[in-house]
């Protein structure tokens, strides 16, 4: 038998059902509590100790071996190379931008595991929201494919799972701008030498200052200079962690465009090996009005973009929620003509609430899945800890494609 202890950061039950389906998957079994430590279990490993290691979210250490995440996700005031946070959520790129409403990074490369997602598997996310899907299954040496509406959070996954195989154009064009006695913001601004990769890291970097000046009330140049050295940093571990751990990342072909049309995205019928998506918190988030500074300042034509993003366009609560209703449906169809036949998807949401009472719930929502063509697998209940007063609860929705 060999022991395998949990990392600090699982604290919830839910969390340890997820690290015993991600072990099963990975290829443990006889998984038992040791005792009353609820932090360290048995299990018979065999000839999946390297999977486990390299590839298990869950896994703190094994015999005492550290697991790769483990290792990236310890912050830097612990002694951590790859997380310059405080935060265990927050390694490598993860923390670039504060976006609303963000994935959970432990939870997603879990759920990866758990659908049986391996190298050169295709994965698509038809929300990428702030890339955190992306990060974590190029990371596990998935292709991925995906989309948004917002301009900001296609460049926004773009950096985060690209700019580390660009450091060496990255860091003299940022150590260049620090060495300015006079910084302003529009220094940062992207120029016609700059390929796509700084230009990118550039504007992003111009957009978390954006965020800061405008949520936080910070100093604009004292706030450019702090993020474009957090950012290069980050990227350096994200490329010292490449080499360090033989990591494979895999390719990443994001672009704007509409979780109602993955077609129109360039993504074939019967493509996809699996997806790992939250779609948007419907009534309870304005992402267009969270980022609205941001989006300004890419020149995204915000009118449009309200009018047409899932879960944001329509006036009221009643009209945002039928549309919203509308569209989760025309998604569940285009998840399933793009999953291949045994395909699997794994949705986390909650039930929507209006005025304290709830409409749209998970169960609603899951029999649109089954309508489309999915066979629900399991229903995993999920806390929501410390976020919205709207959204206390949710659930894991995993379906196969038959």
């Amino acid at each position: 038998m060999n022991l395998i202890q949990l990392p600090r950061s699982v604290q919830f039950l839910y969390e340890e059902h997820l690290a015993r389906l991600e072990f099963e998957a990975l290829g443990c079994h006889d998984i038992d509590r040791v005792g009353d430590r609820w932090d360290q279990m048995t299990a018979t490993v065999n000839g999946t100790r390297s999977a486990l290691i390299d590839r298990s979210a869950y896994l703190g250490t094994l015999d005492g071996t550290p697991s790769v995440y483990e290792q990236l996700t310890k912050p830097k005031y612990q002694g951590g190379r790859f997380n310059r946070t405080r935060s265990v959520n927050q390694y490598l790129t993860h923390w670039i931008y504060p976006y609303q409403g963000k994935f959970h990074p432990q939870m997603v490369r879990g759920l990866f595991n758990i659908l049986g997602v391996k190298r050169g598997h295709v994965v698509a996310e038809p929300f990428l929201g702030s890339g955190t899907a992306a990060v974590e299954a190029s990371l596990l040496g998935a292709r991925v494919v995906g989309v948004d509406l917002s301009p900001l959070c296609v460049m926004l996954a773009r950096v985060k799972t690209t700019a580390w195989s660009a450091v060496d154009d990255i860091r003299p064009r940022v150590h260049k701008l620090l060495a300015k006695a006079a910084l302003t913001l529009d220094d940062a601004t992207a120029t016609k030498r700059d390929g796509q990769a700084v230009s990118d890291f550039l504007t992003i970097a111009r957009m978390v200052t954006a965020s800061d000046v405008a949520r936080r009330g910070r100093d604009e140049v004292a706030s450019l200079r702090k993020n474009l050295e957090a950012m290069l940093e980050s990227v350096e571990a994200y490329a010292a962690a490449v080499r360090e751990f033989n990591l494979r990342p895999g390719a990443v072909d994001v672009a704007v465009g509409d979780c109602r049309d993955l077609q129109a995205a360039g993504i074939r019928k019967n493509s996809v090996d699996a997806i790992v998506t939250s779609p948007p918190y419907s009534i309870a988030l304005d992402y267009v009005k969270n980022d609205e500074h941001a989006l300004a300042q890419l020149d995204v034509e915000i009118p449009h973009l309200r009018n047409v993003m899932t879960g944001v366009r329509g006036r009221g609560a009643a009209q945002k929620l039928q549309l919203y209703n509308d569209d989760m449906q025309v998604m569940f169809q285009q998840v399933a003509r793009v999953l291949k036949p045994g395909g699997r998807a794994a949705f986390v949401i909650g039930d929507a609430t209006v005025d304290g009472e709830e409409y749209t719930t998970t169960e609603v929502m899951a029999s649109w899945a089954v309508t489309a063509g999915l066979r629900l697998e399991r229903t995993i209940p999920k806390i929501v800890f410390g976020l919205y007063s709207v959204m206390k609860d949710e659930d894991i929705l995993v379906f196969r494609k038959e």
